[in-house]
């Protein structure tokens, strides 16, 4: 199956690339570890270079704040740890901006919480201002808001974060860059007769059980948290690798043949986003369209505000309506990127007059094409 992990690469356009704190935090008087961060940040540039779109989910703002403020215990008081991650989370951006930065390559910084992630709205935002600075040929820079987000310290999650930013912004593949090769029949530090699993089809109770916890006092997660990343990625239409990361080429050397474990999923990230549109039972209103929009509808088009005639229904940005046509048959259902209040404001103007008549312009069309599942 060599040929396949090289062809998943080739064909995935956009790639979410997971950091763990392990990789970034350097064992000596460094604080963070920039030969493996200048080595992530060549692969970043390489894989751009070739036509990628590449999301960066770092870890690390604890491990660095917690090493800068000379704290040595682990058993942090949630108020110390929120405050160890805001002094970490400066060092973090700093370190990745001047290493992108001799590349002449600009970066953002975005730090979500798992519930922005599972908030609609709140979701479609973090991805407008991802799609936004991928357009603007940047990359964008994900994190957890540690200083806010107090049950997730506890655990330590961005494995699923880095999932679900997969998830919304409908990536192809996530690569998680970890201290361990992959997954493992045993606990490779603990067994010598642990057998690196490279390919995974379907995650069952048995590859469930073999993720024995491996975390540490730097990494704050370990390979359970992995699978539940997978089974996330999976299920959006979003193959997932765990690899290595403190390898001279962590990303390339997949093509290589290296150590590393794929998960595999069965579907695409777009079939995933319309079947789970299609399973929404909560329809929250409805929008009725001309004949003209109707027909632009069924050719594939997304919906703009000229052709739409009325608004019913109180709804909000990112809640899913239905789209009718002037015989009140429902033609799709979508996801609205305009508020009930809004749609009726902007119903019959063109794009170029949102902004003037609401004072902002969120998208040029009510429900994007990607965002809808037409009826027969």
């Amino acid at each position: 199956m060599a040929a396949l992990e090289k062809k998943i690469l080739s064909d995935s356009k956009r790639i979410v690339i997971k950091v763990g704190s392990a990789l970034i935090r350097s064992d000596d008087k460094n604080l963070i570890n920039e030969i493996i961060l200048n080595r992530i940040v060549k692969e970043i540039i390489n894989l751009n270079a070739a036509g990628k779109e590449i999301l960066l989910v770092s870890s690390g703002a604890l491990a660095l704040g917690k090493k800068s403020l000379n704290f040595k215990k682990n058993n942090l008081k949630v108020s110390e740890k929120q405050a160890a991650s805001s002094v970490g989370q400066v060092l973090l951006i700093n370190a990745w901006k001047k290493a992108f930065l001799k590349y002449k390559k600009q970066c953002g910084q975005i730090l979500l919480t798992h519930l922005d992630a599972e908030i609609r709205s709140s979701a479609i935002n973090a991805r407008n201002t991802i799609e936004s600075l991928l357009k603007l040929n940047s990359i964008p820079i994900i994190n957890e808001n540690d200083t806010v987000a107090t049950q997730e310290l506890r655990y330590g999650d961005n494995d699923q974060l880095a999932a679900r930013v997969a998830q919304i912004t409908s990536s192809n593949l996530l690569i998680i860059l970890s201290d361990v090769d992959g997954l493992y029949t045993s606990n490779p530090k603990k067994s010598t007769d642990a057998l690196l699993i490279k390919y995974i089809k379907k995650i069952t109770k048995s590859i469930e059980k073999q993720a024995e916890n491996t975390s540490s006092s730097i990494a704050v997660g370990g390979m359970k948290t992995k699978i539940k990343a997978a089974k996330i990625a999976l299920a959006a239409g979003c193959n997932m690798i765990i690899t290595r990361g403190n390898k001279l080429r962590p990303i390339s050397s997949i093509m290589q043949k290296a150590n590393f474990s794929l998960f595999l999923t069965d579907t695409s990230p777009k079939t995933a986003r319309k079947k789970w549109i299609s399973s929404q039972m909560k329809i929250k209103g409805n929008i009725t369209i001309d004949k003209g929009a109707e027909e632009a509808l069924k050719n594939g088009a997304s919906l703009l505000p000229a052709g739409i005639i009325s608004v019913s229904g109180s709804f909000y940005k990112g809640d899913i309506i239905n789209v009718l046509s002037k015989k009140k048959q429902i033609i799709c259902v979508g996801i609205t990127a305009y508020p009930a209040k809004d749609a009726k404001i902007i119903a019959g103007a063109k794009s170029n007059e949102i902004e003037n008549l609401l004072g902002y312009h969120s998208r040029d069309v009510i429900i994007h094409r990607d965002d809808m599942v037409l009826k027969n």
